[in-house]
């Protein structure tokens, strides 16, 4: 296993937009945007924009809209919360082909990855394990184990990982309390357990200390660049960038079009 699989999907498309509910008429919304950076560097990498629906209080459906330095989509992820840690989820990037994510089936629920245009899909029906995290279902994780990860050493999980097919078994252990643009955080470091997390680089995710909410990422993306790489980026989130929002903007989400990005 290399670095760029091993952490190809931890967070944070048309074609498997059906797969996805709607909200329901019930549903609140909210929305924020981040933008991602090369480490050490204001260099712009894309930007992100998040619409999520929320009923009675607990996330139901999210669309993620990526996008270029115009502003312009190139890809999209849609998160339907089947299962608050295991959601199911829809990666689709323009820019690539790239598709992948988590989908229920009359037979049970699949994993499937497709890594670019030219490769046929890798789909595989799993049984869901108690306590198993995937892709957004991370963030619900930290908040539901917030006094474990700030009280233990470390607190594992087993996290899907749909380029391999597979879950592997991860630890977060909480390494400092500190201070993002004069706010108090508190930052966690997610890394592979046994050999892995001593040959692999660990992701460093800052949280609000208040809200617990992800206000800073460091770490491998999920998206690519040119060279089909994974891209290491900083992704920052503003606590201000949080509001409400409503239905026609998660429609519009949905339906926006993807056109091919140049991520360098």
């Amino acid at each position: 296993m290399n670095a760029h699989v091993a952490w190809a999907v931890i967070f944070f498309g048309c074609c498997t937009a059906p797969a996805i509910a709607n909200a329901s008429a019930d549903a609140t919304f909210l929305r924020y945007s981040g933008t991602a950076t090369a480490p050490h560097s204001s260099k712009f990498l894309y930007g992100e924009r998040h619409v999520l629906a929320y009923e009675a209080g607990h996330p139901a459906d999210r669309v993620v809209l990526y996008t270029c330095s115009d502003g312009s989509s190139f890809a999209r992820k849609t998160v339907h919360y089947v299962d608050s840690l295991a959601p199911d989820f829809s990666l689709e990037d323009a820019s690539n082909g790239l598709r992948e994510g988590v989908r229920s089936e009359s037979n049970g629920r699949a994993v499937f990855f497709q890594g670019d245009e030219r490769q046929r899909e890798r789909s595989r029906v799993f049984a869901p394990a108690s306590g198993l995290v995937t892709d957004a279902g991370f963030d619900e994780f930290v908040r539901a184990n917030w006094q474990r990860l700030m009280t233990e050493k470390s607190v594992g999980m087993r996290f899907l990982i749909p380029s391999r097919l597979d879950n592997y078994r991860f630890q977060i252990q909480h390494l400092r309390s500190d201070r993002l643009d004069g706010e108090p955080v508190e930052v966690f470091r997610l890394e592979l357990s046994g050999i892995w997390g001593w040959l692999l680089p660990g992701i460093d995710v800052y949280y609000d200390a208040v809200e617990h909410v992800l206000v800073h990422y460091e770490g491998l993306s999920d998206l690519r660049d040119a060279s089909h790489s994974n891209m290491q980026a900083q992704i920052t989130f503003h606590l201000a960038d949080r509001t409400q929002s409503d239905r026609q903007a998660y429609q519009e989400a949905l339906r926006a079009p993807l056109a091919p990005c140049n991520l360098k």
